[in-house]
């Protein structure tokens, strides 16, 4: 098992929120709604990865505070560890990317 938040950074300000082991998916219901979206916090469980008995396994955290954009599984799907379970846009991120596209156009 993979201990703490666990997420897959590129370019694009998007986060990969990863399995941190191999079970079935639970999808967890929102805590916060704004505009329309889901707003997650830093360490937020967004999903749940649970055993062969229904048992909670591991929390798959979100590793940034911003949108949650999509869970990447249905409810009950069995997922491995280190499989994408859902994508976060990371408002740091965001912030950090709009920085240095108005720095290279100005």
């Amino acid at each position: 098992m993979i201990d703490g938040p666990q997420g897959e950074q590129g370019a694009l300000p998007i986060v990969l929120l990863v399995s941190p082991c191999s079970g079935r998916l639970k999808i967890l219901p929102p805590r916060e709604f704004s505009a329309g979206s889901e707003w997650v916090e830093a360490g937020q469980p967004v999903a749940r990865i649970e055993d062969s008995h229904g048992k909670a396994a591991a929390d798959v955290l979100a590793t940034h505070r911003g949108r949650l954009g999509g869970i990447m599984g249905r409810d009950g799907e069995p997922v491995r560890a280190g499989q994408p379970v859902a994508w976060m846009e990371a408002v740091a991120l965001v912030r950090a990317e709009a920085s240095r596209q108005e720095n290279s156009n100005g």
